[in-house]
């Protein structure tokens, strides 16, 4: 492990456009102070889209919660219900989402996050139902969303494998994985 002193040759490397080992970059992620970083990160943006880099943009995007019903019970999450518990636990239907998407698009939104975990009951065609309508009523928004594990869950549900799934619900509109839960 570097020592933290050593780590500014490591950030003025990086920032003049020099390769770092796997080591060093977890050196950095650990104990890189963290304006040290951002300027290094800054002026590696700066080089790399030199002509522009007076221009930063973002995303508008939406997370939408479609269910609070999920069996994992992850550590980690604040908001789930167990599929038992009737009282606590609530899923959106399908006008309330479009509702949502629509909201989101009025307000310039381009993008949204569909996120739930593991519902029992959603396998593969709840999404592709799911993500078609919200394609067929807002083309333009940018549907990103998902993690491996869900992925995984509702292939299971559906009895079909995770190639499957991936390819069913990327041409039923998702654009883009977010990558949660991997």
């Amino acid at each position: 492990m570097t020592e933290k002193a050593d780590l500014q040759p490591v950030l003025d490397r990086a920032a003049a456009g020099g390769r770092i080992t796997p080591e060093e970059a977890l050196d950095l992620y650990r104990d890189a102070p963290l304006h040290a970083l951002g300027a290094a990160a800054d002026a590696v943006r700066r080089r790399r889209y030199a002509g522009t880099e007076h221009i930063a943009t973002y995303i508008i995007e939406r997370n939408i919660n479609y269910t609070n019903v999920c069996v994992t019970a992850c550590k980690f999450c604040a908001f789930y219900a167990a599929p038992k518990d009737r009282a606590k636990g609530w899923t959106r239907d399908l006008d309330d989402i479009l509702r949502r998407c629509a909201e989101t698009v009025e307000l310039g939104g381009t993008q949204i996050m569909f996120q739930g975990g593991h519902h029992p009951d959603y396998g593969v065609e709840y999404y592709e139902k799911h993500f078609a309508a919200i394609k067929k009523e807002f083309p333009q928004l940018v549907i990103h969303s998902l993690g491996a594990s869900e992925v995984e869950h509702m292939a299971r549900i559906s009895g079909v494998g995770v190639e499957e799934a991936i390819t069913r619900i990327h041409e039923a509109g998702l654009d883009s994985f977010a990558g949660a839960g991997a």
